[in-house]
């Protein structure tokens, strides 16, 4: 019988030896009973609650659907999932290609032991939450550390927290300078000034001095600088279709305060003047701070001097949010441009230089070059990994005709067991060589259609009428970025503005190889003039 194994750990703070230690011992199991092992699909650090965000586990699937095994084996059911929802889907998808699970206790897997399993793992996770959940409750009513470090403290031995003397100082800073009539961006483009580091290491962000209002974040809304430790805030779950956690903020009522008079860092009188004054923002931004509605480019535009992006200001106007948010130190590039203008200079740029038949023909013409040179590349790399493969296959038969005339010595059931596994990598590393694509062909009209709705949508925003979304996602997707540079260090220099396109877009039937760069780079326009 083929096998292939699959191994899992959980959490990144365990050894990473838990992977080769699983594989070790299901490699083993596999020939006492007979079998070959043919694969083996691995998943490091990752829950077994969720398989969306697990590729080794979606590999294994897809391989015994294709009948690439006969059985999955694994250390115990719950590698394969804590969720009876998910270790049932493994199960039905494997049964119906005709493929079984197998474990080390359990020769075949059956629905019944699916649903005990199952039903066991997914009991563990819940118990395992309430415990955390209360260890952190009565942290939290003690006033001791429940989670990540805040700025401004560090955690003793037990779960103390105290106070970081020079971090402190820092703070005090902020809150003087905000009750003074500082904003959160003069503030943060100060101590960058100063290279002062921010909570994180790196520089400071008007967003981490000023935090959310709803979520009570930030230098100035943290209650824990005035003395009060709050907490049971949040609700963290994890999202079954991504596997990602996810924070979901409670109710305030549902929040918890204890006093924690020692760990106060700002004096009340200051506490209290700064959140008067944010609460004089309630309800509304300031006009400069409204954002206008998502454009046809957003997230799409870049900084050519720091890299950042482009966001919204005020007015349809363009700034880099490094030099917004963190000031001059960040990014000297000042120079603001309308968004329709962007957007006008691109979608001419898109039509008349991205899409015509030249740029194809040189795109079509560079890939061409860089196929070739893999298939040759591939050609020289496959033929010591071929030589090395028949050495071992040879090894194997002669150990496994040792076993079999009861010649082997002690030793060789562990040395066989180090040829499978480095036969079975020779193999993965052959199959990636012999996965590379033919050459794409240009489909005879894509590169036409595409200028068709460039030219459509160029047409609705001259008009101020709205696009269809299909029409604007499509557009989008012919744009890796967009890099706009001052040519110059005055407020009202020139901008260049520079597309980044994907070409492969629009080429058919399979795109490149992924390292292939599939871009295009052109000025839209030769650049843009500053206003009158």
């Amino acid at each position: 019988m083929r096998v292939a194994l699959y191994a899992r750990y959980s959490d990144d703070r365990q050894s990473e030896r838990s992977i080769e230690d699983q594989i070790t011992v299901c490699t083993r199991h596999a020939h006492a009973q007979g079998w070959t092992v043919v694969a083996a699909f691995t998943d490091a650090a990752i829950s077994g609650e969720a398989m969306v965000n697990r590729p080794g586990l979606l590999a294994a699937i897809t391989a015994g659907e294709r009948r690439d095994y006969d059985a999955l084996l694994t250390e115990d059911e719950d590698r394969i999932a804590r969720n009876l929802e998910h270790l049932a889907h493994v199960f039905n998808r494997l049964a119906y290609a005709g493929v079984h699970m197998t474990t080390l206790s359990t020769p075949k897997v059956e629905l019944m032991q699916v649903a005990f399993k199952g039903l066991m793992g997914q009991d563990y996770l819940r118990n395992l939450r309430q415990k955390t959940s209360r260890g952190m409750r009565e942290n939290a009513e003690r006033g001791l550390a429940t989670g990540s470090r805040l700025y401004g403290y560090r955690s003793a031995p037990g779960g103390a927290m105290e106070i970081v003397a020079e971090e402190a100082a820092v703070i005090r800073r902020i809150f003087e300078r905000y009750v003074a009539g500082d904003s959160p961006r003069a503030i943060a483009a100060a101590l960058n000034a100063e290279a002062t580091p921010s909570p994180h290491g790196g520089q400071w962000n008007a967003s981490s001095i000023n935090g959310s209002r709803q979520r009570r974040n930030g230098i100035l809304q943290s209650d824990l600088y005035a003395g009060v430790k709050v907490w049971n805030r949040w609700d963290m779950k994890k999202d079954p279709a991504t596997g990602k956690r996810v924070a979901l903020i409670k109710p305030r009522e549902d929040w918890r305060r204890t006093p924690v008079p020692h760990l106060r860092i700002v004096a009340e009188a200051a506490w209290d003047a700064a959140q008067a004054r944010k609460a004089r923002f309630e309800g509304a931004h300031p006009v400069s701070q409204r954002r206008d509605p998502r454009g046809l480019l957003s997230g799409l535009i870049k900084c050519g001097m720091c890299g950042s992006s482009y966001t919204i200001a005020h007015g349809g106007r363009m700034r880099c949010t490094a030099r917004a948010e963190r000031g001059a130190t960040a990014c000297w590039n000042r120079r603001t441009v309308m968004r329709t203008d962007v957007e006008q200079r691109v979608l001419e740029t898109l039509r008349s230089r991205l899409l015509s038949p030249g740029a194809v023909r040189a795109y079509v013409r560079a890939y061409h070059r860089h196929w070739a040179l893999r298939r040759a590349q591939a050609v020289q790399d496959r033929a010591p990994l071929d030589r090395r493969l028949a050495e071992v296959g040879r090894r194997i038969e002669r150990a496994v005709d040792a076993i079999l005339d009861g010649t082997a010595a002690p030793t060789i059931k562990a040395r066989l067991t180090a040829l499978e596994a480095e036969k079975l990598d020779l193999e993965a590393r052959l199959a990636e060589i012999s996965a590379h694509k033919a050459p794409i062909q240009l489909h005879p009209n894509a590169a036409e259609g595409y200028a068709a709705k460039v030219d459509q949508l160029q047409r609705l925003l001259t008009a101020g009428e709205p696009a269809n979304t299909d029409l604007v996602l499509a557009i989008r997707d012919l744009i890796d970025r967009i890099v706009v540079t001052p040519e110059g260090a005055e407020r009202a220099s020139p901008v260049k503005i520079e597309l980044y396109g994907r070409i492969a877009r629009f080429l058919t039937p399979v795109s490149g190889p992924e390292d292939f760069e599939s871009r295009s780079k052109v000025v839209a326009g030769g650049g843009i003039e500053p206003p009158t």
